[in-house]
């Protein structure tokens, strides 16, 4: 339809595609989660939801030697109780549940990650995304994956990734033992206006386009409606084009631009 109509080899625009755009945000964070890496510990990453969070760490994921390195990704829910999240870390770290009590499981979890690290030299990372989501008693019991009795060594790297609203619960005086603990607190705060113009030229090169399909006014309302979230920019962008498409408009102007937004907003 409209990619033939722009002369575009491919949608470089869809949510399915997995070509990076390395923002200030994304080089920040990854850096980040690298130095977490090396030193182990706990880190935080922050987000409103759509500015790339899972994104990032996706791509963290992807630069790992899997033979270093044992993952574990936990994607939270809010109807997650204690055993239920610390089963499903355990069947992730291949350890037989059965009928087994929370001590004994919360035993044998250190064991594996003690096991994995000291004889076959494995280091897990242990990502829990839309971490905002846990309960307290799941928040507040994520020690045991920082806390081995025997000595003060860090044996994992612990990622809590989440919205805003989880910082405002871990500042909370009964989740100071965990707070403490926090080596990498990163807050991700979207696309600045230039790098939405850089993105949007970037990401048209990829689909062999290198005349401007946008006007200078119509990049700046992209920054402005999209509130700089890479998940809306794209929706916004594609509404364009198919709006474009429709209209028999070769350029796309701040106009198209509008009544994209307003065939997105509810």
């Amino acid at each position: 339809m409209y990619s033939s109509y722009y002369g575009m080899s491919c949608n470089p625009f869809l949510s399915d595609n997995n070509i990076l755009y390395k923002s200030k945000d994304y080089q920040e964070c990854y850096s980040r989660l690298n130095y977490l890496k090396e030193v182990r510990g706990l880190g935080v990453i922050l987000g409103d939801p759509g500015l790339g969070k899972t994104y990032i760490l996706n791509a963290f994921i992807e630069s790992l030697n899997k033979d270093l390195y044992k993952i574990i990704y936990l994607t939270a829910k809010d109807n997650y109780n204690l055993f239920d999240f610390y089963k499903e870390l355990a069947n992730q770290l291949n350890i037989s549940v059965g009928a087994c009590y929370k001590c004994d499981l919360y035993k044998n979890i250190q064991n594996e990650i003690q096991r994995l690290v000291k004889h076959q030299r494995i280091e897990p990372i242990i990502i829990i995304d839309d971490a905002h989501c846990l309960s307290n008693e799941i928040l507040i019991n994520l020690k045991i994956l920082l806390d081995f009795d025997e000595d003060q060594k860090d044996y994992t790297t612990l990622i809590l990734c989440g919205c805003p609203e989880l910082k405002e619960r871990l500042i909370k005086k009964n989740y100071e033992t965990i707070y403490q603990r926090i080596i990498v607190n990163y807050q991700l705060h979207g696309l600045s206006r230039e790098e939405v113009k850089e993105y949007v030229e970037t990401r048209f090169k990829i689909a062999n386009i290198t005349t401007p399909i946008f006007t200078a006014t119509a990049l700046n309302a992209l920054y402005n409606v999209s509130k700089a979230i890479p998940r809306r920019l794209n929706n916004l962008i594609l509404n364009c084009l198919m709006l474009g498409y429709q209209n028999k408009k070769q350029l796309l102007d701040e106009e198209i631009v509008r009544n994209a937004k307003n065939e997105l907003d509810l």
